[in-house]
């Protein structure tokens, strides 16, 4: 089961923290899952593994 839902805000774990809502999730052959995120700004969405996401802090 993924860590993260459709429609979550989240935050990249790295860098700056900048916020982002999920809006896809798909499985990996490992059996681990990476997250499509549209993140604040970038008008584009970004790809990243679970471990380089947590749970948007307001």
């Amino acid at each position: 089961m993924s860590k993260f839902a459709i429609g979550e805000t989240v935050d990249k774990a790295t860098d700056d923290h900048e916020a982002g809502t999920v809006v896809a999730v798909f499985p990996t052959t490992d059996g681990n899952f990476r997250y499509a995120v549209d993140v604040e700004g970038y008008g584009a969405l970004q790809f990243f593994n679970e471990e380089k996401l947590v749970v948007h802090s307001d």
